[in-house]
């Protein structure tokens, strides 16, 4: 008897460890990615330029283009369009113009899309396999999830993944630079509220790219005696690089969650003033949150907290 009740444990045991162990699916039956994710924050997915690759990018739902190291741009032998400059958090580095044939992440594919042509090496400290990063003006056809948790990425353009994505919806804000901006893709932007810092709502791009929460100029609300630190960092003739301080924790409200203890760093002035955009109050990492989904057609997104 003894004997029987171990087998059939051991039966069990091996009916159930499938299911324990199954690949973890996206909703509605979509394709999934398998990305790489480093640090926490850092989305990597393998991505094909012109049919050639894999190559891996980093997701980057804050950049408006898709950027390609100079040195896999060289390799490919890709046409350059044009000088150009390109602002981040405290950085102003030069770029260039290119256009691709075919961009394609898993089974999705987008042809004759613009491209920055730019180097990466600030991008490579944090992973020297990284050649670009993949950014908004590739994401616009889709339905987006990035699930943190279960390490998946899903893309979607036939609805049917939002039907099965739950939790609160937060709408977009537009911007008020819509037009003038084409044709380049607009940022998400989302409404939060930080009440340690202002009454009113503030304005955050909801951010796959960055690893802190970040607060532009800061000082308009907190006297300069509250940032923890203000490290100063280099600045060369075609780059410009600003410091970055450390402001004390925070909380704040996003939809109908809560962050608690959010610790934001905010840019300090080291020579040349980087332009940030008046209707923009900082970054928004998606990594706060457990998953993240965002729909550029309906224009909203669902943050799923931690």
């Amino acid at each position: 008897m003894k004997t029987l009740k171990l087998l059939t444990s051991a039966s069990l045991a091996l009916v159930m460890l499938p299911g324990l162990y199954a690949e973890p699916h996206c909703p509605g039956n979509v394709a999934s990615i398998r990305p790489r994710i480093v640090g926490r924050s850092l989305v990597i997915v393998p991505v094909m330029l012109n049919s050639s690759g894999p190559y891996d990018f980093v997701l980057d739902t804050g950049a408006r283009l898709t950027i390609v190291d100079r040195s896999l741009a060289s390799e490919l032998h890709l046409a350059r369009l044009g000088p150009t400059h390109v602002t981040g958090v405290g950085t102003y580095m030069n770029a260039e113009y290119g256009e691709l044939e075919t961009l394609q992440a898993g089974t999705h594919e987008i042809k004759q899309p613009l491209i920055l042509i730019q180097d990466l090496r600030w991008v490579q400290q944090n992973d020297r396999h990284v050649r670009g990063i993949l950014g908004s003006n590739f994401f616009k056809h889709y339905d987006l999830l990035i699930d943190y948790e279960r390490r998946i990425l899903c893309l979607d353009n036939t609805g049917e993944m939002q039907k099965k994505v739950k939790g609160g919806r937060i709408a977009l804000t537009p911007s008020p630079y819509a037009e003038r901006d084409q044709p380049f893709t607009q940022l998400l932007i989302i409404a939060a509220r930080v009440p340690g810092i202002a009454h009113e709502p503030l304005f955050f791009v909801l951010d796959s790219g960055a690893d802190v929460p970040v607060l532009f100029k800061a000082g308009v609300w907190l006297h300069s005696t509250s940032f923890i630190t203000s490290p100063m960092r280099r600045h060369q003739a075609d780059e410009v690089v600003q410091g970055l301080a450390v402001l004390p924790p925070l909380d704040m409200k996003v939809g109908a969650s809560s962050l608690h203890q959010i610790s934001f760093v905010t840019p300090v002035a080291a020579g040349k003033e980087i332009p940030v955009k008046p209707d923009i109050d900082g970054l928004l990492p998606t990594s706060l949150f457990r998953s993240a989904f965002i729909s550029y057609a309906d224009h909203f997104a669902i943050l799923e907290p931690r």
